[in-house]
């Protein structure tokens, strides 16, 4: 009985000496393509054929071509010469990864909630959307009530889910028009009710921001009562996260932009948009702080118009005028009744075949999304220094005919497709040679 006793002890010692001293280093690669598309600013430098990205503690440390990068030693190879490598994809809007979060639909209006106390790294979607090559979403509460709390910005490695979140706060969500339309009878029941709810609260949170912001000036002496329904929303109007707003038909689209960009200077993102509401593109396209993001639905037959024709919703606001545009799935992981989320990137190939340039239709899925969140120094291009999302298969993410082969999260291989092996044996040390 000692000597087991004392057997144990020594384990406990080794095992705490080992957990003390040998922290796993995270792996060092470098990732050898046929085509890396990096969707970064400027058309010369989008497209690298015959590239290099080296990979190191989780970010893209260099990238060019073949010519211009050596492969240090110590790096593992992973042979992607005869396919294309690109950002993993960014989902704008989408309500996976959740657990009991949709809807809370006691009251209308609920500043205090937010969806990032119910992230679960277990939902069978995750794994599914990492297969389609998505690699972040921007999950949302359901639209049941007109101010429903606060989304959440998480990675799909859900291996480690302490790192799963980018964004506790990924923006403020609105519902207006349809499905907060109250059925209770209270005040909310109509879209004039909705209007002044809105407008009421943005107006109390505006005041108390501004009243925090007077202080922190110096141009205040007296520090403000603390408002804890309120200081969610500080961030909104400090400008640090965005507003999502699910809406519909060019009066919501409107509405929204009305509401909250011109007379509130908030960023917004109209989301969904449908039935028409690409016939106020123009005026979303003349607003910096204006992001459109389309989705589950990408066509119209006839709506509004009564043409008798079809529209392709992302070329009908390209050709509108505007340039961040996003496309999402609406997923809700648990019905196939939305899109399911492996398949964003079907999304916006349908989006190209119903008229939307391909390059903007890449950008709908990556760096327009990225950049909609205010997450693109981070996610959604492949640049030096950004993390190392990486989605490698045989043809653009608009190809459905080509799966994903290879998935990289934070520098890390997620997914890597049955009977697809292209990791190759890293390239010893010089220590490691002797």
């Amino acid at each position: 009985m000692k000597h087991t006793i004392s057997y144990i002890a020594i384990f406990l010692v080794v095992i705490g000496s080992s957990n003390a001293d040998d922290k796993p280093t995270s792996a060092k690669y470098a990732i050898k393509a046929g085509k890396i598309l990096t969707m970064a600013p400027g058309e010369n430098e989008s497209v690298i054929n015959h590239g290099i990205i080296l990979v190191s503690s989780g970010k893209i440390e260099a990238l060019g071509s073949r010519s211009s990068i050596q492969i240090p030693e110590g790096y593992t190879l992973i042979d992607a010469s005869d396919r294309w490598v690109t950002p993993g994809i960014v989902e704008a809007h989408t309500h996976i990864g959740t657990e009991g979060g949709f809807n809370d639909m006691v009251t209308p209006i609920n500043p205090e909630l937010q969806l990032a106390e119910c992230v679960d790294p277990e939902d069978i979607a995750i794994e599914k959307a990492v297969t389609g090559g998505v690699t972040t979403v921007h999950t949302l509460p359901g639209s049941g009530t007109n101010l429903s709390g606060f989304t959440v910005i998480i990675k799909l490695d859900s291996s480690d889910p302490e790192k799963m979140i980018l964004r506790e706060l990924g923006a403020m969500k609105i519902a207006q028009a349809f499905n907060p339309e109250r059925r209770g009878g209270d005040l909310g029941l109509t879209r004039m009710g909705m209007s002044w709810l809105l407008r009421q609260i943005l107006k109390r949170a505006k005041e108390y921001t501004d009243a925090w912001q007077a202080y922190e000036r110096g141009e205040r002496k007296e520090k403000p009562p603390y408002k804890p329904e309120l200081e969610k929303m500080r961030k909104v109007f400090n400008g640090e996260i965005p507003t999502i707003v699910h809406t519909y038909s060019p009066w919501g689209v409107m509405q929204t932009i009305r509401m909250f960009n011109d007379e509130n200077s908030l960023n917004v993102i109209p989301t969904h948009t449908a039935f028409g509401g690409y016939l106020v593109g123009k005026e979303a396209a003349k607003r910096e702080g204006v992001s459109i993001n389309i989705g589950p639905r990408v066509l119209e037959f006839s709506q509004p118009t009564y043409d008798g024709r079809f529209h392709g919703m992302g070329a009908e606001y390209h050709k509108a005028g505007v340039k961040n545009l996003s496309i999402n799935t609406d997923s809700v992981g648990w019905s196939d009744f939305i899109a399911p989320q492996e398949e964003l990137s079907f999304q916006a190939s349908m989006s190209a075949r119903l008229g939307l340039d391909e390059q903007e239709a890449l950008k709908a899925i990556t760096i327009n999304s990225a950049r909609a969140l205010g997450v693109d120094d981070r996610i959604g291009s492949l640049e030096v220094g950004k993390d190392a999302d990486i989605v490698i298969k045989k043809g653009s993410l608009l190809d459905p005919t080509t799966p994903v082969d290879v998935v990289l999260i934070n520098g890390k291989i997620i997914y890597q497709r049955k009977g697809v092996n292209l990791v190759v044996k890293a390239s010893k040390t010089p220590s490691e040679k002797e």
